[in-house]
């Protein structure tokens, strides 16, 4: 084994980069004296790739899932930068460099995995992503991956052929990671007697579910994660029902689209989808398996986005919830809806989630924050929690709009006496006297006033004769949208109770801000307003009739 190096910091590295900036900025007398500055350059911008990466904020949302969860599971399309995402958190993790931006999972040097479909892929993805080469006899491309040469301890290295079997890794907090690959034809006997602190798979294999319960048993002693990146191209898997559909808090799933990597333009996409047969689209640019049982709202996002516009104040406008129990896996979200009295036609206007919220409030998804959040009432234990300033504490604009609350609104909130309704309407939100229930004239054939089918089928029929937008800006409930879908449970088709929380929220808000709507002038007023006196002129001058 080779003797620990020193290590250089980003500091320095940082410095010698902006140097050889400047000396190249100055003309070419600079750079002929200065040579050796501008190869310190080059060789750091080789070898140490990894400074250099700037994440999307859908990697970053990745990140900092391993923060909560042992097992994640990443369905993302194609090219959108899944394979760097999960290799960055790789290096991250064998290193012990983390960047300062970061806030997901941290652990000490360990044995990692690294595990692709075959022997080839694994090469010529992730060992390419690691080390920076398919073949491990180039000893100069070591440490062009994601893991810098000067981490990487030369004489550790198990090899066949091209394939880098194994190899150690110093860690900047003490001792080293060893790292293997290995890939899902193999004989799972080389899995066994390993203690593992990380397990990368990348890609569905059709031994996923096996892989996936070793990792687990080898991650079991010692707290490891298992994260998993890859697009659907088998389909739906078990391992990915069982992410996407987990109740127990227990596995994360996380989907990523083309609209989710800014290097996809508009024109990057057309380009891609003109070349892409029809039936795989999907699954290439969304990241969503070609099998399935059916989505509930089978519309493109052309038929049913807008671009955002400014709702005239004389629209009626409500806010609609849905509550989540612990915020993590079953997040508590709010949706603004409006409705053109002209048209009839309604539109989901603004979103909010309180994950947005969690770094700075723990109990962001709890009615009475939920509540301060719609009319902008700083909680008072905010500044404790968030290191904040009062200031710093932002509402959804708009604090005396009506609130509609899904059946669970009258239940008893743990820990209180009162029910989810009760607590924010004591805080100052305009909560509607009654929960959601379906109007009779939108569905009279209809028995069960607060119908799951009955409202997706209202909506459904909206969506299909332009009748229901939602702005291309709430992205979160176009996400859940697109995944959302028919699943069947012996001879019944139901919908998936999974990737739900905006989609329940805007059949509440779509179905009653015709009848439970204020007008927007209204329902910008501050929090304890008369938000129904009279306000308009024309109203005002019409009541010296007593009309």
């Amino acid at each position: 084994m080779s003797q620990r190096p020193e290590f250089t910091t980003l500091e320095y590295r940082n410095k010698v980069r902006k140097l050889a900036t400047e000396i190249c900025r100055a003309g070419h007398n600079s750079m002929r004296k200065h040579m050796h500055i501008i190869n310190a350059a080059r060789y750091l911008n080789r070898y140490y790739r990894i400074d250099l990466f700037k994440p999307y904020p859908f990697q970053l949302k990745w990140f900092r899932s391993g923060a909560d969860y042992k097992l994640r599971l990443l369905s993302a399309a194609n090219q959108i930068g899944k394979t760097v995402c999960g290799g960055a958190e790789f290096s991250y993790h064998a290193t012990g460099q983390y960047p300062n931006w970061w806030n997901g999972y941290e652990r000490d040097a360990s044995i990692m995995w690294a595990f692709g479909v075959s022997r080839e892929s694994t090469c010529k993805v992730l060992q390419k992503e690691l080390l920076g080469t398919a073949d491990y006899r180039k000893k100069d491309e070591l440490g062009t991956g994601t893991i810098p040469r000067e981490f990487i301890d030369f004489d550790s290295f198990v090899a066949d052929g091209e394939l880098a079997k194994s190899f150690r890794v110093w860690n900047i907090q003490g001792g080293y990671s060893e790292v293997h690959f290995y890939y899902s034809t193999q004989d799972e006997k080389v899995l066994m007697g390993q203690r593992v602190g990380f397990g990368w798979i990348d890609e569905q294999s059709e031994r996923e579910q096996e892989i996936i319960a070793q990792c687990t048993m080898r991650t079991a002693n010692t707290g490891g994660v298992i994260a998993v990146t890859a697009t659907p191209e088998v389909g739906v898997t078990e391992f990915y029902t069982q992410c996407k559909e987990d109740k127990t808090g227990a596995a994360y799933f996380q989907n990523a689209t083309w609209d989710d990597a800014p290097h996809f333009t508009p024109e990057v996409v057309a380009s891609m989808l003109a070349r892409i047969p029809y039936y795989q689209r999907k699954m290439r640019s969304q990241g969503i398996p070609i099998l399935g049982d059916g989505a509930i709202y089978p519309y493109s996002d052309e038929q049913i986005t807008c671009a955002p516009f400014d709702i005239p104040d004389h629209w009626l406008v409500i806010a609609a919830c849905d509550f989540g129990y612990s915020g993590i896996s079953d997040p508590s979200v709010i949706v603004f809806v409006a409705y053109n009295p002209e048209t009839g036609c309604r539109y989901l206007f603004q979103e909010w989630g309180n994950v947005d919220d969690r770094d700075d409030y723990a109990n962001s998804h709890l009615p009475d924050y939920m509540a301060r959040k719609l009319i902008g009432c700083v909680p008072d234990d905010w500044q404790e929690n968030s290191h904040k300033s009062p200031n710093e504490f932002e509402g959804l604009g708009l604090p005396s709009i009506s609130v509609m609350l899904p059946p669970d609104g009258d239940g008893i909130q743990a820990g209180t006496q009162k029910t989810r309704g009760e607590l924010m309407t004591g805080v100052g939100a305009v909560v509607c006297s009654n929960t959601f229930e379906i109007p009779e004239d939108m569905a009279p054939m209809e028995n069960n006033r607060r119908s799951l089918v009955g409202s997706i089928s209202i909506l459904g029929q909206w969506f299909q004769d332009g009748n229901l937008k939602i702005f291309n800006t709430c992205t979160e409930t176009l996400r859940e949208l697109r995944l959302y879908q028919w699943k069947r449970r012996g001879i019944r088709t139901i919908p998936s109770d999974k990737d739900n929380h905006y989609l329940d929220a805007m059949r509440y808000g779509a179905i009653r801000v015709r009848d439970n709507g204020v007008h927007l002038y209204e329902a910008r007023k501050p929090a304890g307003s008369d938000i129904y006196e009279i306000t308009n002129p024309y109203d005002e001058d019409m009541g010296a009739y007593n009309l």
